[in-house]
């Protein structure tokens, strides 16, 4: 798996999490698009000093170290367009951030979030699951907070208040 340890631990980070996981065929394609991606990043005209990859055949991630340049907001734009065309291409959505993934023994699973919920009040998974954060911003978080036991992440501000939360 790329860590991006290369880049300063600030280094912005974007996180595009699929509602399925890819074939290692897909994986192997969407990683060198990503990458590829990455490496003509361009933001007011200027190269980004960046990289990008598919990391767990789900999710695609894109690092910017925003201490050489700022990202802009055509930038953006431009890693929203190119997202937006690998999830047509591959018939995914990379946008339902109520989309959750989490760890189930050795793989990752992944529930809309009512399905979730519903696991959780059966006990199929606890406070102790460990879940993808993918509302971190920068790659210290990707190291450190992208993984967390679900009492830890944002998702319990949604399960323990109201568990009967519609989305």
């Amino acid at each position: 798996m790329k860590t991006f340890t290369h880049l300063p631990a600030g280094s912005r980070v974007w996180i595009y999490q699929a509602d399925r996981s890819f074939s290692a065929a897909e994986s192997a394609a969407i990683d060198i698009a990503v990458t590829e991606f990455a490496s003509q990043w361009s933001s007011h005209k200027e190269k980004v000093v960046g990289d990008g990859g598919l990391l767990y055949n789900r999710f695609v991630v894109l690092v910017a170290n925003e201490d050489q340049l700022q990202i802009g907001g055509c930038s953006i734009d431009g890693t929203v367009k190119f997202i937006k065309e690998l999830g047509a291409k591959y018939k995914v959505d990379f946008f339902d951030r109520f989309f959750t993934c989490y760890w189930n023994n050795d793989q990752i699973a992944g529930e809309d979030f009512n399905s979730f919920k519903a696991k959780l009040s059966q006990g199929l998974i606890s406070n102790d699951t460990i879940v993808f954060n993918n509302l971190i911003t920068t790659l210290e978080g990707l190291q450190t907070k992208w993984q967390v036991p679900l009492s830890q992440s944002w998702h319990s501000k949604f399960l323990s208040h109201n568990t009967s939360l519609k989305l």
